[in-house]
């Protein structure tokens, strides 16, 4: 059976430290759903050396690459994609911008949910950065900003929600499949935008009047450091995470828009996906390393890199406790009677690979006991041992 053919479109305008970055990671991309060719669009990059060193880096990769010969706005470079993949025949188009890691089953992802329903319009993957659509993450740059963890991630959604879709007011095109005949449908990027911003929640909305559904695709993971090159042009103003202007044209055209994305967030649907997504990422990455335990105050100086062993910290109130999970800034926090919450801790993961005791109480001492299933306790001091 002949796989179904991909065109990745990948935007450029500058972004030294994070484009290279993304064109390694599109070559590491798996194939088994989909065909994928890749093409960079540099948008006439006005960094000296820059396009050559891009272009360099492309040749290097196997993707190709196109540089305008003026500076077009994100809503035209956009379009350069859309139209090439209308006209070679394509049957997706990913629109990407050029901070983002892919999770290595991203676009097989992508496919696999699009291929979910024929009346699908656009998938946008799941990431740290996306708006309301973003997993919570208390610090994405240190920990997903690499291939190994992306892909981490990327295993465990891909595990847990595969062709799943949640169907959403709009898509964001930092990482965006559309099915080729719903762009023959629906129509290119609006120029209106001129260099930028809202021209995918105005599509969107097109999109969504021509009878076509928008969906997130939670099992597809790409990291996505935001503003990467957009800041650095000036298309934002300082404090700002978007264009005022293009919000105008947003609410004149499209008047239900903000009330349709109150009513979604409003339903709770995602939040609850969220909860699901982050209790699956931490239990996976503690079925891959194990987890310690720290009772009382660990000491603030701690700091455990990527590939440590899971952290959680369980604080004592007396005989009530939170315990705080941690796993590549994913957390997940449970409290109440401290018996009780490492009960739900063993149950949940198991035996901790080691518990540590900062807290001298009785309760501290029942719970770490309870916790170490009659395994090593190690007590450490948390007070000042000299004066």
């Amino acid at each position: 059976m002949t796989k179904p053919r991909v065109l990745l479109a990948i935007t450029v305008y500058n972004g030294r430290d994070v484009v290279e970055r993304s064109l390694q990671s599109a070559t590491s991309l798996t194939q088994d759903v989909a065909d994928i060719d890749v093409l960079v669009l540099d948008d006439c990059s006005p960094e000296p050396g820059f396009s050559d060193d891009v272009a360099r880096w492309c040749e290097f990769h196997g993707h190709r690459y196109y540089c305008s010969p003026r500076n077009l706005g994100i809503p035209r470079n956009v379009n350069l994609a859309l139209l090439t993949a209308m006209d070679a025949n394509y049957d997706y188009v990913i629109i990407s911008n050029s901070d983002v890691v892919y999770g290595a089953n991203a676009v097989d992802e992508l496919v696999t949910a699009a291929a979910s329903d024929a009346r699908i319009g656009a998938v946008t993957s799941w990431s740290t950065n996306v708006s309301i659509y973003s997993i919570p993450n208390r610090d994405p740059d240190r920990h997903l900003g690499d291939q190994v963890h992306a892909d981490e991630v990327a295993r465990a959604l891909s595990d847990r929600f595969s062709g799943q879709v949640l169907d959403i007011p709009a898509g964001i095109s930092f990482s965006m499949l559309i099915p080729v005949p719903v762009v023959r449908t629906v129509g290119l990027m609006d120029p209106v935008f001129g260099r930028g911003y809202c021209e995918e929640t105005d599509w969107s909305r097109r999109c969504l009047a021509a009878g076509y559904r928008l969906v997130l695709g939670p099992g597809s993971f790409v990291y996505h450091a935001g503003g990467g090159s957009t800041v650095e042009a000036g298309l934002l103003a300082p404090g700002d995470t978007t264009v005022p202007a293009n919000e105008r044209i947003i609410d004149l055209r499209y008047p239900g828009f903000r009330s349709d994305v109150d009513t979604f967030y409003s339903s709770g649907v995602l939040q609850d996906l969220q909860r699901q997504a982050v209790d699956t990422i931490i239990t996976n990455a503690v079925e891959r390393r194990g987890f310690d335990v720290a009772v009382g105050l660990r000491p603030a100086t701690v700091d455990l890199d990527a590939d440590s062993p899971v952290r959680v910290d369980l604080v004592l109130d007396g005989e009530h406790a939170v315990a705080t999970v941690d796993a590549l800034g994913f957390t997940d926090t449970t409290w109440g009677p401290a018996l009780d919450v490492a009960a739900v801790l063993r149950s949940r993961f198991g035996v901790p690979n080691t518990v540590d005791l900062f807290d001298v109480g009785p309760w501290a001492w029942r719970t770490a006991e309870l916790l170490a299933a009659g395994g090593d306790i190690s007590q450490h001091r948390n007070y000042p041992a000299r004066v």
